[in-house]
């Protein structure tokens, strides 16, 4: 094993709604979905260590010159993802293409350019989705490099814009955990005009160097949820909890808690050996009466 067991979380009183997410399968469920999820996403990513929760820096070719001569270390990369669900050759599938963009200092130029590009096209039988069509979903999905990879996604929509958390790792638990916050910015135009350099939506600027509060912050806001024995904090009431064993089952969480709103987001994926069949999937949500 290569974590701790989890805990299991005690009822959520009163605000709690957990739904068992399905599979998309009806031409409702899946464009009701697509106008929840449409659009270009604008914020900032981040990786941490599975266990410690420590940000990892960006490399040092990508740090401007200014930043290394103040002795700055820079933890996250501005980003904006452009997702839909599409049809394509094989079926109708949920697309991100993820860009993040060179550091610049201050506001250096109109648009930022772009440091790399990552797509992912996930059939929409691999996508389990939160009820009420508010966007949030999980999947485990295979990337274009033939990689296992469990997403989730948690969107908080008491906020204005919507700001959503997602998270990234691999299903066999190696290398680093990769969470984005991201706020909806403007329609689906598959990355046609990009973000500022200047950051864009404030609500969703760096946060990788902040201290890591989740652990209080899902205290005040959500107090009848345990989180898990082996949970990883980070900023901005931000966690995750990762199990992998080594017949292939895994156990994986991902939660946002606001004070702003009061709210608590939540979504877990697990199964039992390496069939996907066997997955069972949660939504969490708490919210102020």
């Amino acid at each position: 094993s290569r974590a701790p067991a989890r805990a299991p979380a005690r009822a959520i009183a009163r605000r709690r709604h957990r739904t068992r997410a399905r599979a998309t399968t009806t031409t409702a469920e899946v464009d009701a979905f697509a106008r929840e999820i449409s659009g270009e996403w604008i914020g900032h990513c981040a990786s941490f260590d599975p266990i410690s929760g420590e940000p990892s820096s960006l490399p040092s070719s990508m740090v401007p010159d200014a930043f290394r001569e103040w002795g700055m270390d820079i933890k996250d990369w501005q980003s904006q993802c452009s997702t839909t669900v599409r049809d394509a050759a094989s079926g109708t599938e949920l697309y991100c293409k993820d860009a993040r963009f060179v550091p610049v200092v201050g506001c250096e130029a109109d648009a930022s350019t772009v440091e790399s590009f990552e797509r992912d096209a996930i059939a929409i039988e691999r996508v389990a989705v939160e009820a009420g069509a508010r966007g949030g979903y999980s999947a485990c999905y295979e990337d274009q490099k033939g990689v296992e990879i469990v997403q989730h996604c948690v969107v908080n929509d008491a906020l204005d814009p919507p700001i959503r958390v997602r998270m990234k790792h691999r299903a066999d638990g190696c290398g680093a955990v990769r969470v984005w916050r991201e706020a909806m910015d403007e329609p689906f135009c598959d990355g046609g005009s990009l973000a500022s350099s200047c950051g864009g939506n404030s609500a969703v600027a760096k946060f990788a160097e902040y201290p890591r509060d989740a652990a209080d912050v899902v205290a005040r806001v959500d107090a009848d949820f345990t989180l898990p024995t082996n949970a990883t904090q980070l900023p901005v009431g931000i966690w995750f909890s990762i199990v992998v064993e080594e017949d292939g089952s895994y156990a994986s969480q991902l939660g946002y808690a606001d004070e702003k709103t009061a709210s608590h987001v939540a979504s877990a994926r697990s199964r039992s050996g390496r069939d996907e069949s066997s997955v069972v999937v949660r939504f969490h949500r708490a919210l102020s009466p």
